[in-house]
């Protein structure tokens, strides 16, 4: 029996395309995989913490008007934009947003006006 097994999952590995099972702790099995095997691994892994690969950090807020919220905030200006920083607490960092190029030209009075000189 379990020879037949064998050869059914080794053809359908062979003809199929691979089909995966999610599973709770975000590996993936594939469908023809052992159950006794899975039910190992998950008694063994069902209480265990996942390990996070992300540092949390604080990103800037982008604000038309920016203030500082404490002593310890400060002002810089880098590549066209202001920004505020604060070491101690960094949940203060704030950015101006980028000025979009129409709203930053120079109008002359020939594109001011309702009909056109030419």
């Amino acid at each position: 029996m379990s020879i037949l097994r064998q050869i059914l999952t080794r053809t359908a590995n062979k003809i199929l395309p691979p089909v995966f099972i999610s599973s709770i702790n975000t590996r993936t099995y594939h469908i023809f995989y052992e159950i006794t095997k899975l039910q190992q691994i998950y008694q063994h892994n069902l209480l265990a913490i996942p390990s996070v690969s992300l540092n949390q950090t604080c990103g800037f807020k982008v604000k038309g008007r920016l203030r500082k919220r404490c002593k310890d905030c400060y002002f810089v200006m880098r590549q066209q934009r202001l920004y505020v920083i604060c070491n101690t607490h960094p949940r203060h960092k704030q950015m101006s947003p980028v000025k979009d190029e129409r709203n930053t030209w120079m109008l002359s009075h020939a594109t001011q006006s309702k009909i056109r000189p030419w």
